[in-house]
């Protein structure tokens, strides 16, 4: 019988604890405003979807001047203006480099809701970031994807095929690197806790034969879980003279820059799936 596959309380955990950057919006009367930092001074922006980033006049007065067009919910309006080259934008963890941004008048905000507005965090800014807007009462923030699916599946996949050949050429510190330390690993020789012993695994089984083993490894479909990833995938690996297929599942988690393979398992492919590998012909 079929192992399950990824355990339903590490998929819980993991779509709870990896998700997207949280940065907290503070108000301004009952406007949502955000922290952020210009050259290590802190300025407070208005966050609003309806309209174009730009800056306070009163907090950036030096610039060169132009007539630009100002776009918010009562639509767009030409209106004199400075323009203003910000070297590097910082809310929350994210950063905006070498930004132009045009300089108005915005005293009228802050005066009605009784704080100084330094600027506009607008949509254009937070499509660029990939955040959305959450106003709940209790905790108001920005909820921001650090990439995008497509963008961290083609990553995944690129570091899995230097796995894949890691263990081609049975060079285990490569292929040890892909695996999470505490890495479970099921498959149909057994149970594996921990790196050390998945690795002990693999070199007795696979790394230590001549010809060494070859690995094949077939995706199926990638289901994203907060910031990790789970695969489906179908294996093939030839050793010793034996042909051995399998179908598999990896839950692989990004830490420190690169994907590790956090859980495996292992199971037997169905009756038709082997009799078509060992009957290629029929």
């Amino acid at each position: 019988m079929p192992r399950l596959v990824v355990p339903l309380l590490m998929i819980a955990g993991l779509a709870s604890c990896m998700q997207a950057e949280e940065i907290p919006l503070e108000t301004c009367d009952r406007l949502p405003v955000v922290q952020s930092s210009i050259a290590g001074m802190k300025f407070l922006l208005l966050v609003d979807t309806g309209a174009t980033s730009m800056l306070n006049l009163k907090s950036f007065p030096h610039g060169d001047a132009q007539r630009i067009s100002v776009t918010s919910w009562t639509g767009t309006a030409q209106t004199n203006a400075q323009q203003i080259v910000i070297g590097d934008l910082a809310v929350g963890q994210h950063h905006f480099k070498n930004l132009k941004l045009p300089a108005i008048d915005l005293s009228p905000i802050g005066r009605a809701c009784g704080r100084q507005i330094d600027g506009i965090f607008g949509i254009d800014l937070l499509v660029k970031l990939g955040a959305t807007v959450d106003l709940k009462e209790s905790a108001a923030r920005l909820l921001v994807g650090t990439e995008s699916t497509k963008a961290r599946v083609d990553e995944l996949h690129e570091q899995l095929v230097g796995c894949e050949q890691a263990f081609n050429r049975a060079d285990e510190g490569a292929f040890s690197d892909c695996l999470d330390p505490n890495i479970v690993l099921f498959t149909v020789a057994g149970d594996f806790y921990g790196r050390d012993a998945a690795m002990n695994y693999y070199r007795q089984r696979y790394f230590q034969q001549h010809p060494p083993a070859q690995l094949a490894i077939t995706p199926r479909a990638h289901h994203p879980l907060g910031e990790a990833i789970w695969v489906e995938y179908d294996l093939r690996i030839a050793v010793a003279h034996q042909v051995i297929v399998a179908r598999g599942t990896a839950l692989c988690q990004k830490s420190e820059g690169k994907w590790r393979i956090l859980h495996m398992n292992h199971s037997s492919p169905p009756a038709e799936a082997f009799a078509s590998e060992i009957n290629p012909g029929k």
